[in-house]
C-alpha cells in the first residue's frame, strides 16, 4: 500500500512538472511572436497599451474557471451558471479595456479614425470571447483527465489554463498585427 502511494505521488510530482515546465517553456511562443511583428507594432499602438490588461484579464477568468471546476463541491453547479454570474462582468471589462485603450491611445497622439476603432473595439471583444471560451472548454476537457487519472486538479489546473490563456491572447494579438491592423 505504502509503495502504491509513494508512486503515486511521484506521478503527480512528475505530471506537476512537465505540464507546468511545457506551458511555460510554450509562453515563450508568444514572445516570438511578439518580436516578428516587432516593427509592424507601430499601427496596433492602441492594442500594445492594453496588452497588460488583456493578458491580466484573461489569466484571471481562466483562473476563476479553473478553481471552479478544481472544486468537487462546485462541479454539481452547472456549467451555464458560472457562465451567466461572469459575462456582466466580461462586459464591463471589455468596456473598460477598450475606453481607456483607446483614451490612453488618443492622449499620446495616435489618430483614431472611424475605421480603426470599429475593427479595434470588434477585435478585443472577439479575442476576450474567444479566449475565455476556449479556457472554460480546456478546462473541463483538463479537468476530466485529471479526475480520472485521480490526481488533484487543483495541482495543476490554474497554471496551464492561466499560461495557456497569456499565450492564446499574444497569439491572437500577434495575428491581428500582421493580419488586421
Amino acid at each position: 500500500m505504502r509503495e502504491l502511494a509513494k508512486k503515486h505521488k511521484l506521478y503527480a510530482i512528475l505530471f506537476v512538472v512537465l505540464s507546468v515546465g511545457i506551458a511555460s517553456s510554450i509562453s515563450l511562443v508568444g514572445g516570438l511572436g511578439i518580436e516578428i511583428v516587432g516593427d509592424k507594432l507601430l499601427p496596433i499602438v492602441p492594442l500594445v497599451i492594453i496588452l497588460p490588461a488583456l493578458n491580466s484579464l484573461v489569466g484571471d477568468y481562466a483562473t476563476l474557471i479553473a478553481a471552479h471546476a478544481g472544486n468537487p463541491s462546485e462541479r454539481n453547479r452547472t456549467k451555464m451558471e458560472l457562465v451567466r454570474a461572469m459575462l456582466p462582468s466580461i462586459g464591463v471589462n471589455c468596456l473598460f479595456i477598450i475606453g481607456m485603450g483607446l483614451l490612453l491611445a488618443g492622449r499620446r497622439g495616435y489618430e483614431l479614425d472611424g475605421g480603426f476603432v470599429v475593427t479595434y473595439c470588434l477585435f478585443v471583444v472577439l479575442a476576450i470571447v474567444t479566449v475565455i471560451t476556449a479556457m472554460f472548454f480546456l478546462t473541463i476537457l483538463l479537468d476530466k483527465i485529471l479526475e480520472a487519472r485521480k490526481l488533484n486538479p487543483d495541482d495543476v489546473l490554474i497554471p496551464i489554463v492561466t499560461t495557456l490563456s497569456d499565450i492564446l491572447m499574444l497569439g491572437l494579438i500577434a495575428l491581428a498585427a500582421v493580419y488586421v491592423f
